[in-house]
């Protein structure tokens, strides 16, 4: 008996440690409130989820029934792999939360190749941070990082994404309510109204992640603005209350923050850089798609690649009531901005105080469907030596009615900055559109250079603001229209008065004083000669008696002409787009067997001039003419008339 009733109490003993053990890890949190510690290096030995004795693997979290106010947290330092599916949720004022634990590394839960790394499957009041999630495995198949879903659930309330590393998330060239994300929240089902509210997704990292960054998505999206509107299927039900703020993404396969079915979205100070890198379709930065009422600010967007689309910012479809204000785009293949409704419709869009440097291709894009009521306004464009940007480019004939009023353009070098304009709803005035080519009346602007004080420089966000300041002497000060919706700041947090009349451009502070700022460089003016080099053979020369050799003065070819005893050779060009009553210079470098060789043009409103060479020897020639009062044509001509040969090379026209 002795013994047995020692045995007895040391058993008894070992339950009470253990349930004690447990108890105590259960308990930290508060009472009714269970912590559950997880360390998948731990893999001997009981398990009961306290500090002492985690869980080792996520199969047995996943079997967990967790409730409100309970913490699921990580050991720093370990690494877990396969899905992490929580079941169970929070309730208002106790949320489940999710995070990390101890000293050390973030801890890393890695997919492997699963469909998802992290699924919140029809759940609320959760709150997940300090993880670092991957998913390299089985590349190029469908799969996400952290995918929230919500399948006819009804709404789901407060959910929290934060301080999450989303890396190497390597999934497939899909983008849907099942794509390939780093973050997607999506809502499926038709049989229950279903939506979020309460969302925020901020300061998370991702990087390396096909095809989605940020992706909102939704069955419940059914609505006549958008080309696939489905008059049978779920309704349009838009989630409230989302924040994505403060997010980095980078090398992106497509789209970076991409907002979708909701309504009163605030999208604000992330950073995309790199993106649309591998993906075969359109991919934008930053953009709304079938989302009402979305402001987005204080972003940041780069290194878009490819112009199938390509571009930082977009106004899409489906999309009403759109703000996108202080935004800063850069290096971008595919240009600035894209305002595109395929076959629906948007409206009610201003683009305001953002900043533009060197994006490429286009500034403003259009695509076709129709739109009204987007307005740009107060925008400053930069386009540097060596870029070229068409900053309004209508695609399509079909009407946009666009008011382009009171922006900056400067383009500067070697390259063109032009406007291709096609519908006639294109409203320009009262900007400034410095070496802007073709541009369309512009009443109330000009084009005298704005002395942006730092030009080209801003290598961020945080210093274009003072890249684009206007100098003391800047014609763009205070001469911009009082117009509505152009906010209350400028770029930099300076006010707009109500009632007063702003600056032109993004910047809307006192000018600047000290030196002004260097000139802008023109950019070369375009050659008036076509081939005038005869690398093309001789494209673009009338000829008699000529052909295209290769004993050029330079490059690698040029026109030789051979006069026969009754016959001349001659090669000329009629040239157009002179200014009448301006003085040209046409010059050529020609070679002559013999005999002299005549360079020189007629039909420019004058009297035909020429100049005779005859060295045997590559001679530069020169002959000057001035076009006549309404001249603005005229032909040129290396002719010989003598019997025998001669090589012109090099021609080329310029004003004096």
């Amino acid at each position: 008996m002795r013994h047995l009733l020692r045995h007895g109490l040391a058993f008894v003993c070992s339950l009470m440690l253990v349930a004690g053990a447990s108890s105590a890890a259960t308990a930290a949190g508060g009472e009714g409130r269970r912590v559950h510690h997880v360390d998948c290096r731990s893999t001997d030995g009981p398990a009961n989820g306290s500090p002492a004795h985690p869980w080792h693997t996520l199969d047995q979290v996943n079997s967990l029934s967790l409730g409100a106010g309970d913490r699921l947290l990580f050991a720093r330092g370990s690494r877990c792999t396969g899905t992490l599916t929580p079941q169970g949720a929070g309730r208002p004022g106790h949320p489940l939360v999710i995070g990390a634990y101890g000293e050390g590394a973030k801890p890393v839960i890695d997919g492997a190749g699963a469909p998802d790394t992290v699924l919140l499957h029809n759940t609320e009041w959760v709150e997940v941070s300090g993880l670092e999630i991957t998913n390299a495995g089985n590349p190029a198949h469908n799969k996400r990082g952290v995918h929230v879903l919500l399948d006819d659930y009804g709404t789901g309330t407060h959910y929290r994404l934060t301080d999450l590393d989303i890396h190497d998330v390597l999934g497939d060239d899909t983008k849907h309510t099942g794509g390939s994300a780093g973050i997607l929240f999506s809502v499926t089902g038709s049989k229950v109204e279903t939506r979020f509210d309460d969302v925020r997704v901020e300061g998370n990292t991702l990087r390396t992640v096909d095809r989605e960054g940020i992706y909102f998505a939704s069955s419940w999206n059914n609505r006549p603005a958008i080309t696939d509107y489905d008059p049978t299927g779920p309704r349009w039900l838009a989630a409230t209350r989302v924040v994505v703020r403060g997010n980095t993404l980078e090398d992106l396969g497509g789209d970076g923050i991409v907002m979708t079915a909701t309504d009163g979205a605030l999208v604000e100070r992330n950073i995309v850089r790199g993106f649309q890198r591998r993906s075969a379709g359109y991919n934008a930065g930053i953009w709304p798609w079938n989302a009402d009422h979305t402001i987005f600010q204080y972003n940041d967007v780069s290194g878009g690649e490819t112009t199938r689309d390509g571009m930082a910012y977009d106004v899409d479809e489906g999309s009403f009531g759109t703000v996108f204000q202080y935004n800063y785009s850069h290096d971008n293949a595919g240009g600035f901005f894209l305002v595109c409704t395929a076959g629906g419709t948007l409206g009610d869009a201003v683009i305001r105080y953002n900043i533009s440097q060197n994006d490429r291709f286009r500034g403003i894009e259009t695509c076709s469907g129709s739109f009204d009521d987007v307005r740009f306004l107060n925008n400053t464009i930069y386009i540097a030596p060596g870029i070229s940007q068409t900053v309004v480019n209508e695609n399509t004939a079909q009407r946009h009615d666009i008011a382009f009023r009171n922006n900056v353009v400067v383009k500067e070098g070697a390259g063109t900055a032009a406007f291709t304009l096609r519908s006639g709803g294109v409203t320009v005035s009262d900007n400034v559109l410095h070496n802007v080519t073709g541009a369309p009346a512009n009443p109330g602007g000009g084009t005298s250079d704005p002395l942006l004080t730092g030009r080209g420089t801003a290598t961020g966000i945080a210093d274009a603001g003072t890249a684009y300041e206007l100098h003391v002497d800047s014609p763009a000060l205070g001469a911009g229209a009082a117009i509505p919706d152009i906010g209350d700041r400028d770029f930099s947090g300076n006010p707009v008065l109500p009632g007063t009349t702003p600056s032109i451009g993004a910047y809307n502070g006192p000018g600047v004083e000290g030196a002004r700022p260097t000139p802008v460089e023109a950019p070369p003016l375009p050659p008036l000669l076509s081939n005038g080099g005869f690398e093309n053979e001789l494209t673009g020369w009338a000829t008699r008696n000529a052909a295209s050799v290769a004993e050029a003065h330079e490059g690698t070819g040029a026109a030789r002409l051979t006069a026969s005893a009754d016959g001349f050779a001659t090669a000329e060009q009629y040239v157009t787009g002179l200014r009448p009553a301006t003085r040209y210079v046409l010059s050529a470098w020609i070679r002559n067997d013999g005999g002299s060789t005549a360079l020189g043009a007629k039909g420019f409103g004058g009297v035909a001039t020429s100049v005779l060479v005859s060295g045997i020897t590559w001679t530069l020639a020169s002959v000057e003419f001035t076009t006549g009062p309404s001249g603005s044509t005229a032909t040129v001509f290396c002719y010989r008339e003598q019997p025998g040969t001669a090589v012109c090379d090099g021609m080329a026209l310029r004003a004096l």
